[in-house]
């Protein structure tokens, strides 16, 4: 089965908040997410990166 990625702020409201998380890690959750426990596959992204990797990780497996 494929894994699933989604994007969504995390531990912060700036251009460079966005990271990259497993969907069923995150799932139900509103983001921005601030919780320290939640590991981002990536982060420290603007948007356009984050979305770049999303789909990259999503095609490669």
């Amino acid at each position: 089965m494929k894994t699933k990625y989604t994007i969504k702020k995390f531990m912060g409201d700036d251009s460079y908040s966005w990271a990259v998380f497993r969907a069923q890690d995150v799932k139900g959750m509103r983001s921005p997410i601030c919780d320290p426990y939640i590991q981002p596959v990536i982060n420290g992204l603007t948007r356009a990166d984050a979305q770049y990797h999303k789909k990259n990780l999503e095609s490669r497996k």
